[in-house]
């Protein structure tokens, strides 16, 4: 027997699953843990906080606190919304230019004595000012040198998880295998 008739025969190459993002090069490598990079936005969007980067023992305890669990959790909390919402429309306010017979108002997003303020006033002031988070919230968020809502709305972990979940609804999620497949099926029906 000849060594090429020894020799086990030549084995098929096995095709690689295409999934169509090969030539992408977008990332969010900065927000989430080396271990989540290549994970999809939807998958992520579901997951533990602790996928995001830079999620320590303290932040890791103050979301526990706030019972703020998933990405998706953080992204729809309640008070980093509203602060959202003043710092982002603080950046529109004029000085001096509310009209006269305004209706316009935050009464319940803001302690009584905050009502009257600016919008550049209230996000100046402390988390405190919001309606409704408890003083331990505050003290927490304190640990985080989150001290006034504008720092809440701008809170990185907050806006990092707002941006996941709201690109969960423009990510494809079927590979280019799986859509091909879909295809194919679809003719047959």
């Amino acid at each position: 027997m000849s060594t090429e008739e020894a020799a086990e025969p030549p084995t098929k190459k096995v095709k690689e699953e295409t999934t169509g993002w090969e030539s992408h090069t977008l990332n969010s490598s900065e927000a989430f843990m080396k271990a989540d990079e290549g994970r999809s936005f939807t998958s992520l969007a579901t997951d533990s906080v602790s996928v995001l980067q830079g999620i320590g023992p303290v932040a890791t305890r103050v979301l526990e606190v706030l019972k703020l669990k998933t990405v998706e959790d953080l992204a729809k909390y309640k008070f980093f919304l509203m602060a959202r919402a003043l710092l982002t429309l603080s950046e529109t306010e004029t000085e001096g230019g509310r009209p006269e017979g305004s209706v316009m108002n935050v009464d319940k997003a803001v302690d009584k004595e905050y009502e009257s303020k600016s919008l550049k006033e209230i996000v100046a002031a402390p988390v405190s000012a919001l309606e409704g988070l408890t003083d331990e919230a505050v003290e927490l968020f304190g640990d985080l040198k989150v001290k006034t809502i504008g720092d809440l709305g701008n809170f990185k972990y907050c806006r990092w998880a707002e941006a996941t979940v709201a690109i969960t609804a423009y990510e494809e999620t079927k590979t280019a295998t799986e859509r091909k497949k879909e295809r194919m099926l679809s003719k047959l029906q």
